[in-house]
């Protein structure tokens, strides 16, 4: 039977070729040890920082099957890059306009939900770090501009 390829080390800048795993005998370590640190702060998160009502909430029910009609709704278009990047991406992800926290009674709120891709999701989120306001204003602008051409 014929040897697999071998493939770079997954290391940036590191010349080393490995037959087995992502990074090379001099570089294994250091992952390792990069591994641990992100579990032990992941850890650190769900247990002190997470918020566990918005956990439980998106695991729930209703949540997974209002998800999916909104992803219908809009045909899995993620209307961020259709209207402003001017491209058709598959949306993946449901944001809340008005977030969770600031706002409970709107989660389930058809017209506060968009759908985007996890990419413009982070985008979109970085948007809200610089201006909330506007940055929700312009998505309620898109989800209107959709309607007006596709209807309700």
């Amino acid at each position: 039977m014929p040897k697999r390829p071998l493939k770079p080390c997954q290391k940036p800048g590191c010349p080393n070729l490995v037959e087995r795993g992502r990074y090379c005998e001099e570089h294994k370590a250091e992952a390792n040890k990069t591994f641990r640190q992100r579990t032990k702060r992941d850890k650190y998160y769900d247990k002190h920082i997470r918020d566990k009502r918005a956990e439980k909430f998106y695991n729930s029910a209703a949540w997974i099957r209002t998800r999916e009609y909104v992803l219908n709704k809009y045909k899995y278009l993620d209307l961020y890059d259709y209207y402003i990047n001017k491209k058709i991406t598959r949306a993946n992800t449901v944001h809340h306009i008005v977030e969770l926290k600031d706002d409970w009674s709107r989660r389930l709120d058809i017209n506060n939900l968009f759908p985007v891709s996890a990419a413009n999701h982070n985008v979109i989120d970085g948007l809200y770090r610089k201006d909330k306001k506007e940055a929700q204003k312009l998505l309620y602008q898109l989800l209107e501009r959709w309607q007006h051409e596709h209807g309700p």
